[in-house]
């Protein structure tokens, strides 16, 4: 686990392959009001989001996506993103991030 929150959210890697041809596998459970901010990652960068249960708000840059069960979204992983539940449930959604990640900050 390389994320959790007071609520009892959690981001997990669930697989990864080394560099410079980056693919990461997660899973993400949000608690409601959880919210986790994400820098930009290496140029290049892309994630794909698929919401499993509830609802999640995805922002990246100034731009958000409301996001069901069932819903998914591909954007740039290499611009400031957030992921965060608006909802009164737990939402979950696997997450891939896609790209060199060489000098990558910090994890989704």
């Amino acid at each position: 686990m390389l994320w959790s929150s007071q609520c009892g959210g959690r981001g997990v890697l669930v697989a990864g392959t080394e560099p410079p041809d980056v693919v990461e596998l997660w899973t993400w459970t949000l608690m409601p009001g959880d919210h986790h901010v994400s820098e930009a990652h290496a140029p290049g960068t892309r994630e794909l989001l698929q919401s499993q249960e509830g609802t999640i708000t995805v922002k990246v840059a100034d731009q958000s996506v409301a996001l069901d069960a069932g819903d998914a979204v591909a954007f740039p992983g290499d611009v400031a993103h957030a992921y965060s539940n608006p909802g009164t449930q737990p939402a979950r959604f696997c997450l891939t991030a896609i790209g060199d990640r060489q000098g990558h900050r910090d994890r989704p």
